[in-house]
């Protein structure tokens, strides 16, 4: 008898739905994928709702998955690009499009985004044919990890393993909050989905366990990423967009092609997160990407 063998790859056919939210209406004529950051916890796509008004208003439906819904223990980045790219890869049998996954599972998405580890994924991803038709916007999204952030990560997971998760999470919120005033602390978020920031005299409790876990399991895939050469070849406009005053990814860490429609943009008075440091200007460049290829 022969025995069986390993188990098959995830794909839309034999994996379950990874985690994910939906915005905008079923018959939306384009498609946005969004592929999270690293969240302690999953939050239900909280992180990118501030900026999808472009998407909804230029006629996208946007499904924002949670990027660590396919990791698998033992996983590098490089197994976790593969697993999303077999996930995400259009159909190629008829049938029905459910509707959580936009207007055509069949079709190539629109736009492919990604957030930090999010974008690490999609530029790993970008040697597959099937991205080669879409627009691609990088939020904080790193090409290449150096030295310094590899250490600042492996601090950070470091503490979520032996101190667990609101220590982790101090050092996390420190490394990527905007700068303070108007433009940073008023715009904060905390990490976890409607709690409170975290205070020094927060303890670990069993239940941040798993949290801290995925959280230092997360930020290690990112150590020694380096999407430069699938980045270079991709033929569609790409925009990278990160906050000029980041202390985490900057602008050491992104890299383009030599296409004119390969473009970056630093946010002014931004940290880690500029959509959430300043969401009127991440706003505003995300319409004219959205409206017209770059040029």
């Amino acid at each position: 008898m022969t025995p069986p063998g390993p188990p098959s790859e995830p794909t839309h056919d034999t994996a379950p739905v990874p985690a994910h939210a939906v915005l905008g209406p079923a018959g939306a004529p384009r498609h946005a994928i969004v592929l999270a950051p690293v969240l302690a916890r999953w939050d239900h796509g909280a992180f990118f709702r501030r900026i999808a008004g472009p998407f909804l208003d230029s006629g996208h439906r946007v499904t924002i998955h949670d990027t660590l819904a396919l990791l698998r223990d033992g996983d590098d980045l490089g197994s976790l690009v593969h697993r999303w790219a077999r996930y995400l890869a259009p159909r190629k049998d008829p049938g029905p499009a459910p509707g959580a996954h936009g207007p055509s599972r069949h079709a190539p998405p629109d736009v492919l985004v990604g957030n930090a580890l999010g974008g690490a994924v999609v530029q790993g991803m970008l040697g597959e044919e099937w991205t080669h038709r879409a627009k691609v916007l990088l939020l904080s999204g790193p090409t290449v990890a150096d030295h310094r952030l590899n250490t600042t990560l492996e601090r950070i997971a470091a503490t979520a393993d032996a101190e667990g998760l609101p220590a982790a999470t101090r050092l996390l919120e420190d490394v990527v909050r905007g700068p303070d005033g108007p433009a940073g602390a008023a715009h904060r978020r905390p990490t976890a989905p409607d709690a409170p920031a975290p205070t020094a005299s927060a303890r670990p409790t069993a239940a941040d366990e798993p949290a801290a876990r995925r959280l230092a399991a997360g930020l290690r895939l990112l150590h020694d990423a380096d999407a430069r050469h699938p980045v270079r070849d991709f033929p569609g406009p790409l925009l990278h967009v990160y906050g000029e005053r980041s202390r985490l990814v900057g602008r050491e860490h992104l890299a383009t092609g030599p296409l004119p429609h390969h473009r970056l943009v630093a946010v002014p008075r931004a940290g880690m997160r500029p959509h959430a440091d300043r969401p009127d200007l991440v706003r505003h460049t995300l319409t004219r990407f959205l409206g017209a290829e770059l040029k």
